[in-house]
Order: C-alpha cells, then sequence, then structure tokens
C-alpha cells in the first residue's frame, strides 16, 4: 500500500505524523511525505524523502493577515483576515498534494490541510484519514472558552466554532474542489468525513478529556501522544543533555524549562525581563530554549538553542512553554507541570486542559510580566501540582503504543 503525508504547517503540527509515517514504512508500506519548504531538513534527517507541500511555515506567522486576526479592532477587518489564515496557501497546497499523493491509496494529513486532502482523496478514490492533536470538534468535554464550567455553554460554543469555520473557508473550499473538479460541498467537512465514514485519530492522551472518547466513538479513536522511537529521534542529532548543559544543571536544583516552539514571541526584551525577576523571586533556575531570548541574562538562567525535549524535561521541575500539543505531551511524559504561557489557537485549550488535571496552569503570553509570571510559576511548582503531574505520567500510554495503534488504524482507514 502507498501512503501519502500530506502535512503542511509548523514543526508542532508535522512532527507527530512523522513517527507515524516511520511507523507505516517499517511495515513495509511505500510512504510519501509532503512538508513545508522550511521542514525538508527535518523530515530528510529521518530518511523519509520528502517533498515541498504549500508555503514556508514562516510566511503565515509574518502575513498581514495573521497580524490583522491577532490584533484589528474592527470586526470586518478581523474577520476578512480570518478567512485569509484559514486558506492561506490552499492554491499552492491543492497543487503540491495532488502531485504527492497522484498513486497513493490513502492520503493522511495533520489539523492543517483536511480540507485539501480530503478533497485529493475523493477526487482520485483515496482512502482518508487526519490525525488531530486536540478536540476540534463539537463536544463538552474540553473548554472552547477557558474559565466557563457549563457543559452546555461549551458545546454550543463548539457548534458555533463549527459554523464560523464552515462560513469562513465554505468559498475557499469550493474553489479548490472546482479545481479538482469536484462538485461543490453543501455541508461542512465534519459532517462530509462522517457520513464518509473517514477516521479523525484523535493522537493525545484521553485522560485530559474523560468522557471524549464514549461520545465520539469508532470514527474519532484515541491513541495517545505521539512521539519517535529513541533510534529514529537519534537520526535528528538533536542537543540533548551535552557535557556543559548536563554540568550547569548538576550544579544546583533542576531548572524551569521556558521555551516557545516556533511561536513568534511578542517584546522578547521584556519577557526576558519578567523571565529573570520572576525566577529570581522564586530561587529558581531558569532554561531558556530556541532562538528568540535576544541577550545572555543573569547567573541563574542559561539559554540554549533548540532542545530534545526527551532528553531536557526529564532533567528539569517544569516546563513553561505555548501550549503547543506536542509540547504539552513531552511535559506530561517527563512528568512534570506545565505552565502553559498561550498565544493562539489550540494554546489556552490545552493550558486549562492541564489546569483542570491539577498539572499545570494557564495565563496568556501576551503582557506577561514579573509578577503574573512569578504568581502562576510558583503554582505550578507546588508539591500537589508536581505530584499530580507525576501520576499522570504513569498512567498515559506509552508513545510507541499509540503510534503503533495510530498506524493500525491508519492501515484501516477507507
Amino acid at each position: 500500500m502507498k501512503y501519502a503525508f500530506a502535512l503542511p504547517g509548523s514543526r508542532g503540527d508535522v512532527q507527530p505524523a512523522l513517527s507515524v509515517a516511520l511507523e507505516l514504512r517499517r511495515r513495509g508500506h511505500d510512504v510519501a511525505v509532503g512538508v513545508a519548504p522550511d521542514l525538508l531538513d527535518l523530515a530528510a534527517r529521518l530518511g523519509l524523502d520528502p517533498r515541498p507541500i504549500g508555503r514556508p511555515t514562516g510566511d503565515l506567522l509574518s502575513s498581514e493577515a495573521f497580524r490583522l486576526h491577532q490584533s484589528a479592532a474592527d470586526p470586518r477587518i478581523r474577520y476578512r483576515a480570518l478567512q485569509d489564515v484559514a486558506a492561506y496557501g490552499w492554491d499552492e497546497l491543492r497543487r503540491d498534494v495532488a502531485a504527492l499523493a497522484a498513486d497513493a491509496d490513502t492520503i493522511v494529513t495533520g489539523l492543517l490541510g483536511q480540507e485539501i486532502g480530503s478533497a485529493v482523496a475523493e477526487r482520485q478514490g483515496a482512502a482518508f484519514a487526519a490525525l488531530h492533536y486536540c478536540p476540534v470538534r463539537a463536544n463538552d468535554a474540553a473548554p472552547l472558552i477557558p474559565g466557563v464550567r457549563a457543559r452546555s455553554v461549551q458545546r454550543a460554543a463548539w457548534r458555533a466554532g463549527e459554523r464560523l469555520r464552515w462560513a469562513l473557508t465554505r468559498r475557499a473550499e469550493n474553489a479548490q474542489r472546482e479545481a479538482l473538479g469536484l462538485t461543490p460541498a453543501v455541508v461542512d467537512l465534519p459532517q462530509r468525513l462522517r457520513d464518509r465514514g473517514a477516521l479523525e485519530i484523535q493522537v493525545y492522551d484521553p485522560l485530559l478529556v474523560p468522557g471524549l472518547p464514549a461520545g465520539w466513538g469508532a470514527h474519532r479513536p484515541f491513541t495517545g501522544f505521539l512521539d519517535f522511537r529513541a533510534d529514529d529521534r537519534a537520526l535528528l542529532a538533536e542537543p540533548g543533555v551535552g557535557d556543559e548543559l548536563g554540568r550547569w544543571i548538576d550544579d544546583g536544583e533542576p531548572p524551569v524549562y521556558i521555551g516557545f516552539g516556533s511561536m513568534p514571541v511578542d517584546d522578547p526584551e521584556r519577557l526576558l525581563s519578567a523571565i529573570e525577576h520572576a525566577t529570581a523571586d522564586l530561587g529558581v533556575r531558569a532554561l531558556l530554549s530556541g532562538g528568540w531570548a535576544p541577550r545572555d541574562s543573569a547567573a541563574h538562567v542559561k539559554r540554549i538553542g533548540a532542545a530534545d525535549h526527551s532528553a531536557v524535561f526529564p532533567r528539569c521541575v517544569a516546563a513553561v512553554h505555548h501550549g503547543g500539543a506536542g509540547t504539552v505531551g513531552a511535559a506530561l511524559r517527563a512528568g512534570i507541570p506545565s505552565l502553559v504561557a498561550w498565544i493562539s489557537a489550540d494554546q489556552p485549550m490545552w493550558g486549562e486542559l492541564l489546569r483542570r488535571a491539577g498539572a499545570g496552569a494557564s495565563v496568556k503570553a501576551a503582557g506577561l510580566d514579573r509578577r503574573r509570571l512569578r504568581e502562576a510559576l510558583a503554582r505550578v511548582l507546588g508539591a500537589e501540582v508536581r505530584e499530580r503531574a507525576a501520576r499522570i505520567r504513569d498512567r498515559m500510554t506509552p508513545a510507541g503504543v499509540a503510534v503503533a495503534e495510530t498506524a493500525r488504524l491508519v492501515e484501516q482507514a477507507r
């Protein structure tokens, strides 16, 4: 069988699915992989011979549409920006996915690219499966509106969100369907996938969303957070805990990890100052990951580049991060609590889910200052939260089991 993985988006959108692509290849299948042009090296290091699809990840994050989506006060301008963001780069993506999957038996996407991937699969009679890194369909278990406990309100908000998504993308989606020779869609994608019997595989741990697996049933099965095998991860040659970093970690109490993945950091100097002072107030050390920090810092703060979470997190006492699903899973797997300093998308949801599970706290990253960071970090460093995170680690589905089950389900896709 030939599987085509069409994976636009940032590293967080791509990396979990690559673990499944590798597993399918180990099972003897032919696997084609498409990723954003700036992530070709990531997939190539894994030996997947990737092809570029869509636009570079940074194009969207630096676009005028994304800026207006985040900040425009005029609701009309913001709505048009939302339309542009929702269908960003779809013309290029359609052409690239159609070429990537021309002779595929099954097309697999992540959260992004589902409209395009499912349409290409429909045109050529291929099976389709999507990997969902967080809840994105209507439910009453996951908090779309943080802080609201009423399940009826949450479900109504999810349904309104689905209607808004369809309103935002309907015209653009049908333009892509027309280009593929398909008839216009008259109902939204979730209903079409249900009617088709396509799988939407939930690749996060059901422990965090009690009641949701039973409510969604067999067409949205849960497998658990995905991650690479140790030998696959070694191919990435990412910095782990080398001699210098290891000595720094061992020279005191375990530090707090602080990193924001590929998300843009607003006012890096202000954030660094808040981190310096808040951690000093609490008497903890900080390990800053990524290229966002504008300068070296105080002795209790160490700046590093991109880090292998599986190697670094177990050496830390807690993690402050943006709340991407992959980072959430890595922190839980390491048994440490998270402070989610969220920016957009599903991140506030993950912050709230971690808070509900007793394994973290959540704050908005914009305007994060010394006082707010100190107070939130003090909460996650408390003994009760740390103990709860350790207990969740012991109950989670092992990554290898999750990857194997996800691959098995993809093999059954239709």
